[in-house]
Order: C-alpha cells, then structure tokens, then sequence
C-alpha cells in the first residue's frame, strides 16, 4: 500500500507516513504514523493490540500505554470522540478498527504496513597512534544517531544505551537482542594530523552479515559532507530507497571550521554527564568555539544548555540562569530552525518560570523533529513544574515512545499519571519502568540515575525494602549526586520516614538545588508540610 490514501477531509500517505486535510499537514510523531498505517491497511477489520505492538515496536517490548497514547494521538489529530468514533473504534480489551470509508480504495485487499527499520549507532573504535580522538569517535557516533532520527521510518537506539557496548569483539547479535535492533554500525577513525581514516560497516544482527561497509579517506575538513554521506548511505539502504531533498536536508549538520567543530564535541561529549566538573569543562569548551566562530548556533545552545544544568542542579546561582538565556537567545537569532536552539531556549524560559514562551520553543523543536527526545522530555519537566501535570503525563509518554529504552522518562510517565488519579495505567507504566531500569542495570550496575529514580518505581510496585536498597546503592556509588540524594529524600518520605527524608533534602538544598515549583506541585512531599523544619527550607526558596 503505497498510494495515498483519503477519507473524509483527510489524505493518509503511508509510504511518507504523512497526514494532511487539505493543504494542511497534520504532524504525527512516527509511532502514530505507524499505528495509522496499520488500521487503514485492515480498514474495516479489527487489528489487535499485540498486531500494533508487532508492526509498530517490532523487536521492542512496551506498555500498552504506549499504544493508548498513539490512539489518542491520532483521534486528538483527526477530530475523532472515542465515545463516538468517526475513524477509530476501541475493541474492549482487543485492539482497534479503521471504521472510515476509504475513498476509491478496497480495505481487504492492501498489503500490510511497512515496517520501521531500526538501527543501533556504536561508539567508533579509535585508531590514530595517540589513542586520544574518544571525543571525535563518541562525536561522531551521535552525529550520526542524530541525524538518523530525522529520517521518516527509523527507529534508532539512544547514545544512552548504544554507547554501552564498546571495543573489539562484540556479539552482533547478542547487541542487537539486547538493543531491540535490527541493525548496527560501527567502525573506526584513524586521525593523523589533517588526515582522517574512517571504516564503517552495516551489519545484520540477525545473521550477523554485512550489508554495507566503506573506508573513507579525506581531509579533516571533509568531516561534515563524510557524515552527511555516511547518514544518507545508511538511511538509504535500511529503507530501501534513497532519502528525498528535505530529508538530506534534515541529516545534514551546520557546518564550521575544523577546530570549532572539534571543540564543540568535546563540550557535547562531557554534557552528558551532569556532574558540575564535567559541566564545568563542557562550559569552557563550548567558550572556545564561539571565541573562533561567534555565529556557530549549536555551540551557543550547547552552552545555554550548561548553564540552564547549573542553574537546575548545582547552586541555582542566578549568573547561570542569565547565561542561559543569553546564549539560548543567541542560539535563535543565529539559526532558528535548529531544533537544538529551541530546546534550549524552552529550557531557558521554564527556568524564569515563562512556561508559554517555553511551551511555544518546545512544540517548534518537535516540529522540527518529532524524535527529539530532549525536546519531550523537559517540556514534560516543564508542564509538570507549572503544576499542568496531565499534561506532563502525555509528554513523558511521549518522550518514553520517542526513546524506548529511556528509564526516566518512561517512570516520570508513570509517576504523573498515578498524581492525575489514573492509578492503574500509573502502574502498567511502572511496570514497564523497571523492564528498562533493569535492563538498563544489566548493561550498567553503576548507573546512579537509573537506581536512584528505579527505587521510586519499586516503592510504587509496593516492595519497599528493593527501593531502598537501591536508594542506598545509589548513595554509595555518588554521595553527592543530586538526583541520588533528592529521590532518596522523597523514597523515605512516602515511607513516613520523616527525619530520614528531611535529612537529605536539607543536604540537597545545602548543595545548592531548589526547585520550589516542582515541589510544589509533587504530591510525594505531602508527608512533610506541616513539618517545621520542611516549612523553613521552603521558605528559604521563596
């Protein structure tokens, strides 16, 4: 079924997976897109849960709120009442079905929709003769994972969970179980003065073969058009046709000098961990590349993004929070359709408590790319610091959809739901939270985010003595972390623990977090409001 569909004011193209009302195209995130696809394919059949799940999270196991949230996606985007359908009828505790008529199409006859592809990018193997280019084969790694989420029918692994398998002789095929993919690339970079080697290899985890491999030498200053060959290379081959213009737009990246570029990477590769020594080096390496290029937007966002980290976790210094709108308002002046700049700009905003004006740079980076998880995650921080917290529940889902492997958002989901009173779908999402926290914990022991928020989820599932020892391992792993000491704080609250809750949140504030609005609006501190001593920290944070 390739031809595009209509019914009623509506025209569906399933091999674009793009749906417009007249001249009007109606943006669906890719999962909605796929479960459309599904339903007009049986249009008039029912299609049953594990069908969707088997077409449009292929290889990747999800709650079925992840389902309920594309359907009410799609009926949100096609003006359709689940009470009394025009498009999508529920079939109790069975699926769904495409009741529209489809114009000039026969509904039994179509072929079923078109898989998703999906892929894992690998951190490349570095081979240069100083054994000291990790941030260039980190970089370019997520470049590639970035550029490939903004191509229409791939589903690709987050650098979260594909940067945990490094080095030489991996099982291709035990990634690929573990990753949920059907595909994986890798390779390697050999970096000697101005002079770049890249090899890079495609290859099947489910036979474990090649499907394509290249070597690449060129000058460093090659670098972008080398990763806008290799992303469209890749995405062409894994979709079986070649990409079309706006989307070899889309993959390729702003391009500076050499040396800019270099730093930026190093800045990019250290933000990733929130410390405030790594922040503090990503802060000083994204300085150097606008010192050369003052007008390269993706470092001004990279650097509003550190100081709008700092300002969040580690001191709330007001230095930082004007920092961070600065450089994020520069960031958009210098190119506003870079999806980055207005994630930070909304980042930016949700900490001056302008929660439109962040709200408004959110939705733009999701129009940009639906994938960006980024983008979903904080406008759900951000809904939820406002105390919209259905809202938040619906972000969080969708930016759990967007990462399938991600923990935080997926609990966070959970956690806003089970606040709104849907206590059993809170649950199914908890469920779903410690399938990825342990999968995640498997992989990774040592992950302090993943045991410090999975204690909350095992607290929610009613096993309080697994959330604590989780609680304590986080603790044990950083005693300073922030998110470790504020969930332990909350862990021991809902337990009725007060002295133990009041104790860390004091040493949390005494680090320097505070954020009143979010615990404002978190329910898991009502244990400890009339308490005196809560009452004064509360009142230093006005």
């Amino acid at each position: 079924m390739h031809e595009p569909l209509t019914f009623a004011r509506f025209r569906f193209e399933p091999a674009s997976a793009r749906l417009w009302s007249g001249k009007r195209e109606i943006k669906l995130t890719p999962k909605a897109a796929l479960v459309l696809a599904v339903l007009v394919a049986r249009a008039g059949e029912p299609v049953s849960k594990d069908e969707l799940f088997a077409e449009a999270w292929r290889g990747t196991v999800v709650s079925d709120d992840a389902l309920v949230t594309c359907i009410q996606e799609l009926r949100k985007a096609l003006g359709d009442d689940a009470k009394k359908p025009k498009f999508i009828e529920t079939r109790h505790r069975r699926g769904y079905r495409f009741i529209a008529t489809l114009d000039g199409a026969a509904p039994a006859a179509t072929a079923p929709a078109q898989r998703a592809a999906s892929i894992a990018v690998l951190p490349f193997t570095d081979m240069s003769p100083g054994r000291d280019q990790d941030y260039l084969c980190e970089g370019l790694a997520e470049e590639l994972i970035d550029a490939l989420t903004r191509v229409d029918g791939l589903r690709v692994a987050a650098r979260s969970s594909s940067f945990l398998f490094r080095g030489a002789g991996l099982d291709v095929k035990q990634v690929g179980r573990e990753l949920g993919v059907d595909s994986l690339l890798e390779g390697s970079v050999r970096k000697a003065g101005d002079k770049l080697r890249i090899t890079v290899q495609l290859i099947d985890t489910g036979s474990g073969y090649h499907q394509w491999s290249e070597r690449f030498d060129r000058e460093l200053g090659d670098l972008f058009a080398l990763q806008d060959e290799i992303a469209e290379n890749v995405a062409a081959r894994l979709r079986g046709k070649e990409l079309s213009r706006s989307e070899r737009r889309a993959v390729r990246r702003t391009q500076t000098a050499t040396d800019v570029y270099e730093y930026f990477l190093r800045g990019r590769q250290s933000l990733h961990r929130v410390t405030r020594p790594d922040l503090a080096h990503s802060r000083e390496m994204f300085r150097a590349a606008i010192e050369i290029d003052a007008e390269y937007a993706p470092a001004w966002a990279g650097l509003a993004t550190v100081h709008a980290q700092l300002y969040e976790w580690w001191g709330s210094n007001p230095d930082d929070l004007r920092e961070a709108d600065r450089a994020s308002r520069i960031a958009m002046k210098l190119n506003p359709e870079l999806a980055d700049a207005h994630v930070a700009r909304g980042f930016a905003r949700s900490l001056h408590r302008d929660y439109d004006g962040a709200e408004s740079h959110f939705e733009a980076a999701t129009r940009i790319n639906p994938q960006l998880y980024d983008a979903w995650y904080l406008w759900g921080r951000s809904a939820f610091a406002r105390g919209q917290v259905a809202k938040s529940a619906e972000l969080f889902g969708k930016a759990a959809a967007a990462r399938p492997d991600d923990f935080q958002s997926c609990h966070l989901h959970g956690q806003s739901l089970r606040f709104i009173g849907r206590r059993e779908e809170g649950l199914a999402v908890n469920r779903e939270s410690l399938r990825r926290a342990e999968r995640i914990l498997a992989l990774n022991p040592r992950d302090v985010r993943v045991l410090s928020l999975g204690a909350g989820s095992w607290q929610a599932a009613g096993d309080f003595e697994r959330a604590r020892q989780w609680s304590s391992r986080a603790l044990e792993i950083d005693p300073t972390d922030m998110g470790a000491i504020i969930n332990g704080s909350l862990l021991y609250a809902k337990a009725g623990m007060k002295d133990e809750a009041l104790g860390l949140l004091e040493r949390a504030l005494g680090l320097g977090w505070g954020k009143r609005d979010w615990i404002e609006q978190d329910t898991d501190y009502d244990s400890l409001r009339d308490d005196p001593r809560f009452q004064a920290m509360m009142a230093r944070l006005a």
